[in-house]
């Protein structure tokens, strides 16, 4: 400690010197009392325009983005802030002050280091990882997300594109297509990938208790209530995304609140008398159309415009013929994967499960998949074990196929011809079954001779 103290100022002034970091030195009126050369070199400016102008100056000047110095001031705190100086580097600046005997501020010692190296290398990275994303998209997997089908490729793209940046998300479809998985995917894919990922199901909710559970209440605030409070479920969300899933369920009565969370970012407790910051991404999901409820006094129309800054649908299964066959092959590893089995399908279960319309779309194929699974005995699973409310809906199951040496391509040319071929059976004509197709003539007959071709 005595060496401490009988330390040189010349060996002090040689230590800040020599260090990396910039270190500058005002007093209570923002004169610079000290720069070191790191200072001058990272911010761009010269010691002798340091010393002889006042950080208010230099501020107007453009020399700073903004000054810590002056928010050390008026805070009477230490601040951290992000900064760019005037050659454009940006740098993560510490402002302390140091107070004198009468308790005021007598300096500020500001301590900034150059991080342009480590911004430009996230940017590079990011840039990387959504090459990277794009690249996984065009293969038609992206972990669990099927995306063979263009439609189901569009949607990924847009999912990635805004995922990039903080504005709020409504993703519409219909029940079980998949909308908190791409609410999911759109999180994990965005600068909040590693924040929380909050889901909240407004249809699960009792009204009673929707406003304490999202917003959060203060000790004492109402009857039963934990007495040290309790954190709100957008709260919790801070650093990360926020999924609303249902959110045409939420109750009029909150509406407007939440509204005000997502414009202001804070929210009030219940009970509380100070706002809490919010720092999170909306992402909300339906699958009613929130237009009608708005015309019939059901929903906010300000608050359906803060939720669908940028809308993304989901197209039913039955839409996304080329999604099935990759989707049947996925689902059944994960099944097979769960409950430690090594079940596969035979070639008529896969004819029957193209033929069929999947009305509750990928959340009944999987509940039907491992239905399957679990029941069959054997290790191959046949027609005769697939149930009759299935099999009603085609009386034909003479398509066949297998998909170890078919590529999904030939399979659905081979059961577009099948379903064409089906049509004008049962309508009679090829005019007729293209009315029920719902196909120009022309369309219809030129599919038959490049079918026939090859």
């Amino acid at each position: 400690m005595a060496l401490e103290k009988n330390l040189p100022i010349e060996a002090i002034m040689t230590a800040f010197e020599a260090s990396y970091d910039g270190l500058h030195i005002l007093d209570c009126e923002g004169n610079t009392l000290y720069i070191n050369n790191a200072c001058t070199r990272i911010e761009g400016i010269s010691r002798e325009e340091a010393m002889k102008k006042n950080i208010r100056q230099l501020l107007e000047e453009g020399a700073y983005s903004e000054s810590v110095t002056l928010k050390v001031l008026g805070t009477q705190e230490a601040t951290t802030i992000i900064q760019t100086a005037k050659n454009g580097n940006q740098l993560l600046t510490t402002g302390t002050p140091v107070f004198g005997k009468d308790g005021k501020i007598d300096k500020v010692v500001v301590n900034s280091r150059d991080i342009t190296d480590l911004n430009d290398l996230k940017k590079e990275l990011s840039a990387k990882k959504t090459e990277l994303a794009h690249l996984r998209l065009e293969q038609g997997r992206f972990g669990a997300v099927i995306a063979k089908s263009a439609a189901m490729q569009r949607v990924l793209r847009l999912a990635l594109t805004v995922a990039k940046v903080d504005s709020s998300v409504l993703i519409t479809g219909e029940s079980g297509v998949g909308k908190g998985m791409l609410a999911e995917f759109i999180h994990k894919n965005s600068n909040r990938g590693q924040g929380p990922f909050i889901k909240i199901d407004c249809s699960s909710i009792p009204e009673s208790l929707f406003e304490s559970e999202l917003f959060g209440y203060e000790k004492g605030a109402f009857t039963g209530a934990q007495k040290a409070g309790k954190i709100g479920l957008l709260e919790m969300g801070n650093g990360g995304s926020v999924f609303l899933d249902e959110i045409g369920e939420m109750p009029m009565a909150l509406q407007p609140k939440l509204m005000r969370a997502i414009q202001d970012r804070e929210v009030m407790p219940v009970g509380g008398q100070k706002v809490k910051k919010l720092d999170v991404r909306f992402i909300s999901a339906t699958n009613v159309d929130l237009t009608r409820m708005i015309r019939e006094k059901q929903f906010r129309e300000d608050l359906y415009y803060r939720l669908n800054v940028v809308p993304i649908h989901i197209p039913p299964l039955k839409e996304r013929q080329e999604d099935l066959i990759p989707l049947i092959k996925h689902l059944l590893e994960k099944i097979n994967s769960r409950y430690g089995f090594e079940k596969q399908m035979a070639a008529d279960v896969h004819a029957a499960f193209l033929q069929y319309s999947w009305p509750g779309n990928v959340r009944q194929m999987e509940n039907f998949i491992e239905r399957l699974v679990v029941s069959t005995p054997e290790n191959m699973i046949h027609l005769r074990d697939v149930p009759c409310d299935m099999l009603s809906v085609a009386d034909d199951h003479s398509f066949q196929f297998d998909l170890d040496i078919e590529s999904y391509k030939d399979i659905l040319a081979r059961c577009d011809s099948f379903l064409i071929e089906q049509a004008i059976k049962k309508e009679g004509s090829i005019p007729k079954a293209a009315a029920k197709l719902g196909v120009d003539p022309t369309t219809l007959r030129r599919k038959l001779e490049r079918y026939k071709k090859k």
